[in-house]
């Protein structure tokens, strides 16, 4: 972690990247996880100020540029980027400035909802979420590279093979395993669509209980569609089950389900499990061996 900008800094940095533009107040917003945000408030409307605290790599937020560009012009509801400075010296890193979007964050107002209230969520995230997917590309890969891979047995086999290097609680039994459930599934998983890739609650702004904005495509790529249901399911519906099935409903009205979607989906939540289990052996270490065990459990149905 870097040491946290204060706020003449970050009213310095925002002069840099916006000398146009006047603030008139700096607050911090207390939302992210992987950054530290604030709010502007400015002759030009409220600005959002982000620094990134984990990946100080600028190909992640010009990824999240990248992605939340493709999603806009296929008329996904997401926020408006106004500057990305690659490197600010007074943060030592990366600094974007967009829009700052009205709305709480699903995460924050779920817990207050009903049940029904809850459903209808879930019926307009199956809608966003089916027409983000929807977007089609040509290759699989980063939305940054006009490589990339024709197959997702290609695909996929890259991202064991490295995920398995970077940790040592698993072995190469993993990778045969899910090179086999990639073998089994039709030959339509290798169309790969746009992916949000951190598909949860707080990633969504809402209004009324209606989502009204997609947030974060940082982590955006071509891939199979339901690599964003590992998260989901996670974070959401193993909580909520009776929200799975309206959300389903939805989604399949805007990009309809195959015949293996359900196989599509076990290799998703595997994979999931396998990056977060990498991930959190980086970042907080206690949570990865819960990850690994997924992946063991996994396995054993598998096997």
């Amino acid at each position: 972690m870097t040491a946290v900008p204060t706020e003449t800094t970050i009213r310095q940095v925002l002069r840099r990247a916006c000398p146009d533009v006047r603030v008139d107040a700096l607050r911090t917003l207390d939302a992210g996880y992987t950054s530290k945000q604030w709010v502007a408030d400015t002759d030009q409307g409220r600005l959002l100020v982000k620094v990134p605290q984990r990946n100080r790599d600028p190909d992640h937020f010009r990824r999240l540029v990248a992605g939340t560009r493709i999603a806009a012009d296929h008329g996904i509801p997401v926020v408006r980027h106004r500057e990305l400075v690659l490197h600010d010296p007074d943060v030592d890193g990366p600094v974007l400035v967009q829009e700052f979007q009205e709305g709480d964050a699903a995460g924050d107002v779920w817990e207050t909802l009903d049940e029904e209230q809850r459903k209808a969520l879930c019926r307009d995230l199956g809608d966003v979420v089916g027409r983000v997917h929807a977007i089609r590309g040509s290759r699989f890969g980063d939305v940054l590279d006009s490589g990339g891979v024709e197959t997702l047995r290609e695909s996929v086999l890259a991202e064991v093979q490295s995920l398995l290097d970077q940790t040592g609680a698993l072995d190469d039994t993993v990778r045969t395993a899910v090179m086999a459930a990639v073998e089994r599934l039709d030959s339509s998983a290798s169309a790969p669509s746009l992916v949000h890739g951190d598909l949860w609650l707080p990633n969504f702004l809402v209004t009324d209980g209606r989502i009204t904005c997609v947030l974060d495509f940082e982590h955006a790529e071509y891939n199979d569609r339901f690599r964003d249901f590992g998260k989901l399911d996670e974070h959401v519906f193993d909580g909520f089950p009776a929200g799975r099935e309206v959300f389903l409903d939805s989604y399949a009205t805007a990009c309809p389900l195959p015949d293996d979607w359900e196989q599509r989906v076990d290799l998703a939540h595997v994979l999931h499990a396998l990056n977060m289990h990498v991930y959190f052996q980086r970042w907080t270490p206690q949570w990865a061996p819960q990850y690994a065990q997924q992946v063991k459990e996994w396995l054993t149905r598998n096997s």
